[in-house]
């Protein structure tokens, strides 16, 4: 079995969907068929390699490093991850949410309210216990990965091409020969030295911002999701990414699993918990994925609403004289951009009171968002803005 140029010329489809055309995409779909040959030869000879990345620093919500592979390692990103999480996706447990179909952040902040109002109402009180890793991405072991991918894809009969791509985007330090976009001085400053992939240990690191990372990083983390599943037996736990709750109406027992927890990370995966987890009671709010999840209702966490109502003044004050809009089209796009985007946040929280007051606090942007027709009934019905 070999690639065709149909199943590549797919993957180029869906890795140009929804982006804004980079100088690298545009060079590759100017000739396009002939990359996608170029590809095909590449893959079915098993020499086919990732090129160099291009790596910046984004700075929300956190300052941290972005590493874009080449648009042609997207192509193939996009042809080889369906393959594999067809193999693994039926073994994930339920309640790991980051990267996966049908998921999400929204979903698991919902489950979490879930756990949290079973163990609240039919137990009254509980406890959660709150952990992430240490550097994760830049503590993944990759020789432990290829083996743990290696074995299970031999038993599927995965292709060798199939195999042996895996292999190329494991096998060497995913920055060789990359391009950073930002100079010595912004990196130091911004992202702090052991948060660069350049300085992870030895065969340790993946790239953020790639496809395949993201799918590597639930494969290495479904270990300590069958552990706790499994070995455990806790019934009330999820995972979005790195960041793990356990909910529990007993203290003593989830402080008996964070122990297990932590010795297993350490010896099976090479990982370390960060030191500001937490145990504490459901009463006082679990500060997940944005939100602060309670008992009895979801609020929006206090830093994203200070970054909304940040985001809208600095418009307001570019913009925005004696309640006049002095606005292009394209910077009122950009306003309406942000404002669904925040909408799309706070309206999965009990943040009525928070709409109203943004409101009040912003009575020109109902107006703003009219000049460019935005009737959107979302955004209408969110912010309660008269029509």
């Amino acid at each position: 079995m070999s690639v065709t140029l149909r199943e590549l010329y797919d993957a180029w489809r869906e890795a140009r969907r929804g982006k804004k055309p980079s100088c690298n995409q545009l060079a590759f779909d100017a000739h396009w068929a002939d990359n996608l040959l170029r590809l095909q030869r590449q893959l079915n000879a098993g020499t086919w390699q990732p090129g160099r990345c291009t790596s910046f620093i984004a700075t929300r919500p956190k300052a941290r490093e972005i590493h874009a592979p080449d648009f042609g390692d997207r192509v193939v990103h996009h042809w080889l991850v369906p393959q594999l999480e067809a193999i693994y996706e039926p073994g994930f447990i339920f309640d790991s949410y980051a990267n996966r179909r049908g998921k999400g952040s929204h979903a698991a902040v919902r489950r979490l309210q879930q756990f949290v109002r079973q163990v609240h109402v039919g137990q009254g009180g509980g406890w959660f216990l709150q952990m992430d890793v240490h550097n994760f991405f830049n503590s993944i072991h990759r020789p432990t990965l290829w083996q743990m991918l290696k074995t299970r894809l031999l038993r599927a009969g995965v292709p060798d091409h199939a195999l042996q791509a895996t292999h190329a985007l494991l096998r060497r330090p995913p920055l060789d020969a990359g391009v950073y976009q930002a100079s010595r001085f912004e990196q130091r400053q911004l992202v702090p030295t052991h948060k660069q992939l350049a300085n992870a240990a030895p065969g340790c690191g993946l790239p953020i911002g790639n496809l395949s990372s993201q799918f590597f990083a639930n494969v290495y983390l479904d270990q300590l999701d069958q552990f706790v599943k499994r070995r455990l037996g806790a019934p009330r736990y999820l995972r979005y990414v790195d960041d793990f709750v356990l909910v529990h109406q007993d203290r003593e027992q989830l402080e008996q699993w964070r122990q297990q927890i932590v010795e297993f990370l350490a010896r099976e995966l090479k990982l370390s918990i960060k030191a500001d987890w937490q145990l504490r009671r459901l009463e006082d709010g679990i500060d997940f994925l944005g939100y602060v999840v309670r008992p009895t209702h979801t609020l929006v966490r206090r830093r994203v609403i200070a970054h909304a109502r940040a985001a809208i003044a600095g418009w307001e004050q570019a913009h925005v004289r004696d309640r006049l809009i002095h606005a292009t089209p394209a910077e009122l796009e950009s306003l309406r951009a942000t404002v669904a985007s925040y909408e799309g946040h706070l309206r999965h929280a009990n943040s009525y009171r928070l709409m109203q007051s943004l409101h009040r606090r912003f009575r020109w942007l109902p107006s703003a968002l009219r000049r460019r027709r935005f009737h959107h009934r979302s955004l209408h019905r969110r912010f309660n803005f008269p029509r």
